[in-house]
């Protein structure tokens, strides 16, 4: 049974390594993206910044 599992994560690791390959040679664009894009709801989609606090209890 172990062993059959860690077949299976070795496949999908496999998996994911072919998948990033392929995706890196051919998903380039010839230039970035805007960094100052909102998405299509008007919500800015930067992340957090690291210094946030997360909002209290009540």
């Amino acid at each position: 049974m172990a062993q059959t599992l860690l077949t299976a994560l070795m496949v999908c690791m496999a998996n994911q390594h072919i998948l990033l390959s392929w995706r890196q040679t051919h998903d380039r664009t010839e230039e970035p993206a805007p960094q100052d894009t909102t998405t299509p709801d008007g919500h800015d989609p930067a992340p957090p910044t690291a210094d946030s606090r997360p909002p209290p209890r009540e």
